[in-house]
């Protein structure tokens, strides 16, 4: 595996965020000449009058080339896709109408300026939730950070409390991590995070999340699952992790693999206990020889923290 950008995982944010941006500027200069043409009586662009034309729009193409990518794939992209879709195409009708007509009835000329509306605030919507989601995300890793984290901890801790649902944590560390940044320099270190993180954020489950706890530290929520659950999951992650040969930029090759410290994330238990004991069993992982998932057991991690 080619080791990404630092910054793909932000950048992949950010590039959404602008697309949704142009598509809103497409907009609005549609019904610039669609106005022009209406009023002046002039016959209008052809890609104003051509039914379905959000496939050969900049907006459409781009979507379609990454629809089934996440986090495109969500509901929320398809609803905004269906809309940009329908006002197009009533975008069309209409201006293949006015100019060469008198006037549009006033019902039809409302209906496209609601289809407008609609289209524009779930525009905004989600450009301003993606962007809020950039200032969430660790611009190095891609994983989100340890402000986010906290608040999620605690939204779970409740969650649990009302519930009953188990849920874990799990400390994740780059197994000799200070080699590689002494072997290859810092640069290529800063890259195998990045690369590490990418594993995490795309082969655990679409709910867990993954956070940039400090240094070669991240640390992972699973929620809804147990002990044993939540070991087999991080197993298959590991496992994937170790089989892997990271490539540098400049062509180095990389041999990674990583540790895991798992725990119950307890809700009768403060957060900050919870993590410790997490850390525990990472330290277990790491004296029983790396490269492994450890259960945080009191008995076991007493001895050997």
């Amino acid at each position: 595996m080619v080791i990404p950008d630092a910054a793909s995982h932000r950048s992949r944010h950010e590039a959404i965020v602008n697309a949704i941006e142009r598509a809103l500027y497409g907009i609005d200069d549609r019904l610039v000449r669609f106005h022009r043409s209406a009023v002046s009586k002039v016959r209008p662009d052809d890609d104003l009058i051509h039914l379905g034309s959000h496939g050969g729009s900049e907006f459409g193409a781009w979507y379609e080339e990454r629809k089934e990518n996440p986090p495109l794939d969500q509901p929320a992209f398809e609803t905004l896709v269906a809309l940009h879709e329908a006002l197009l195409n009533h975008l069309a009708l209409l201006a293949e109408r006015a100019w060469k007509s008198e006037k549009v009835p006033i019902e039809e000329y409302d209906a496209l300026l609601e289809k407008v509306k609609a289209f524009q605030e779930q525009a905004h919507r989600m450009a301003k939730a993606f962007q809020a989601a950039i200032s969430d995300i660790d611009p190095l890793t891609g994983a989100q950070t340890r402000q986010v984290m906290q608040r999620d901890l605690k939204r779970e801790v409740v969650r649990g409390r009302r519930s009953g649902s188990p849920a874990c944590i799990a400390l994740a560390d780059i197994d000799h991590f200070k080699a590689i940044n002494d072997t290859f320099g810092h640069g290529v270190g800063d890259q195998v995070l990045a690369a590490v993180s990418t594993e995490l954020i795309d082969n655990l489950r679409p709910y867990d999340s993954v956070y940039r706890y400090g240094g070669e530290e991240f640390l992972i929520c699973l929620p809804d699952t147990g002990p044993e659950e939540a070991r087999r999951v991080l197993d298959r992650v590991r496992a994937r992790i170790a089989k892997e040969t990271f490539t540098s930029d400049d062509g180095r090759e990389v041999k990674l693999t990583v540790s895991f410290g798992l725990t119950l994330l307890n809700p009768r238990r403060p957060i900050p206990e919870i993590i410790e004991r997490a850390d525990k069993a990472l330290y277990v992982a790491k004296e029983a020889g790396r490269n492994r998932v450890e259960v945080w057991r009191a008995e076991k991690s007493a001895g050997g923290g």
